[in-house]
């Protein structure tokens, strides 16, 4: 049987080869060639009616994908993967399936898209007809699958996730280095902060530390790591918070402003989230693949997160998202400090006095100084300034006249040092006698 648009065209090449139309009305009424008007004449007269049904009807598109792939593939997202977007999802049963799943973006869009399954990261019109579309079948008691039901009641949180745009590559590699903490159940149910480093120029995350609280301890942490794995950069922005300014916004009378003025690193603070847009749209993209992945692979404490999160999960990330290093134009100057060197600069560091035990009072603890060559005690005048500094690696150590000494804790501490001798002479108290004369012997 001809379809209507199959009919039309033997229906007027009909009448072409009756004389009853001429080949350029025909070909304007079909807006078709006069070559084409040829062929379908030649067609006509060798193969009759027959010869106007489509070639391909009735056979199967050879590029159909098979419909038990699709469901294994539908299965490993909602048992497994229901918390990664289909792109993350791609990538990782392509990566870990070898050939398995020969299958491209579009068409396993189309497929999911089809049986009710939709992304975390869809589209604000996506969202509106999926939720739509669902709520009116759970309402006309529409038998509904259990894993499919159980995506919709967890995309309703996910949905609320927004889209924050990156910021243009107008800067070079450790030219600015934007630094954040974002709070968030990362692993283990657990509220945990991810203190995160990201260059501007490359979009590169440089280094991220797991902690149990935004401390200053952590951005210690990712300083450290950034300077041993790639140098000291020009410049680091970060928000207003006290670990980088302090009220009067003044960021050279901070531990971390210290630490930057040492390294001759310039420090830039802002409360406006915009200005450090990279680091900020980081935090999103981490929050959209790093939790799911965590919980993928069983990790619910803080050792093995840190560890996922710098040797696998930051080096795939920059491998996908950031820019090639130039070294021609980079910014980052290198680093000429020891560890031991950098053990000591980046650390905290508080002024203190000497008192008259040769001693150093720190949270209602004594310690004496101790010269780190020769481990004896050194012994200096009261009132003499000290500044204590805590390393890097939770060492105690000081700097008095510009050297440094390790710091040694004082179980018991006497009042005063006194010099001790072999035979201690001890003084007799002399006894008063009043004389003779004396007014109370008168009476």
């Amino acid at each position: 049987m001809l379809n209507m648009k199959e009919k039309e065209k033997y229906e007027m090449i009909k009448k072409v080869e009756d004389k009853i139309l001429t080949r350029k009305e025909a070909s304007y009424q079909l807006n078709l060639s006069l070559k084409q008007i040829d062929r379908l004449r030649k067609i006509y007269n060798l193969e009759g009616e027959m010869g106007f049904v489509h070639k391909n009807r009735g056979k199967s598109n050879p590029n159909k994908k098979d419909g038990n792939m699709i469901k294994e593939l539908e299965r490993l997202y909602l048992t497994e993967y229901f918390d990664y977007n289909f792109e993350h999802f791609l990538e990782e049963i392509q990566c870990n399936y070898k050939d398995e799943f020969e299958i491209s973006y579009a068409v396993m869009f189309k497929e999911f898209k089809r049986d009710d399954i939709v992304s975390p990261l869809a589209h604000k019109a996506t969202v509106k007809l999926y939720n739509e579309k669902m709520s009116k079948a759970i309402k006309s008691e529409v038998i509904i699958e259990e894993e499919i039901l159980e995506l919709y009641n967890s995309r309703q949180i996910a949905f609320e996730q927004a889209h924050v745009r990156r910021s243009s590559n107008l800067y070079v590699f450790g030219e600015e280095v934007q630094m954040d903490a974002c709070e968030k159940r990362w692993f283990g149910g657990v509220v945990t902060h991810l203190h995160l480093a990201v260059d501007k120029g490359t979009k590169k995350a440089l280094f991220g530390w797991f902690e149990y609280g935004e401390l200053t301890r952590g951005y210690f942490v990712v300083l450290y790591h950034i300077i041993l794995n790639y140098g000291i950069p020009d410049k680091v922005k970060t928000d207003n918070r006290k670990t980088f300014s302090n009220n009067k916004n003044e960021v050279d009378t901070t531990q971390f402003g210290m630490i930057c003025e040492a390294l001759g690193i310039e420090l830039i603070t802002t409360s406006v989230a915009t200005s450090k847009a990279n680091v900020e749209r980081e935090n999103k993209t981490f929050k959209d693949r790093l939790i799911a992945e965590l919980r993928h692979e069983n990790i619910t404490t803080i050792e093995p997160a840190n560890e996922y999160l710098n040797n696998i999960f930051i080096p795939k990330m920059d491998k996908k998202f950031s820019y090639k290093i130039d070294e021609n134009t980079s910014k980052m100057k290198p680093n000429n400090y020891s560890e031991e060197e950098l053990n000591l600069i980046i650390s905290e560091k508080f002024m203190r006095t000497i008192d008259n035990a040769s001693s150093i009072k720190y949270e209602n603890k004594y310690y004496i100084p101790v010269n780190p060559t020769t481990g004896e005690v050194t012994c200096f005048m009261t009132k003499t300034e000290c500044q204590v500094i805590i390393t890097y690696n939770a060492e105690y150590w000081c700097r008095i006249e510009g050297n440094y000494y390790q710091l040694k804790e004082l179980e018991n501490r006497d009042i005063t040092m006194e010099k001790e001798t072999e035979d201690p002479v001890k003084k007799e108290k002399h006894k008063y006698i009043p004389p003779k004369n004396h007014p109370w012997r008168k009476t």
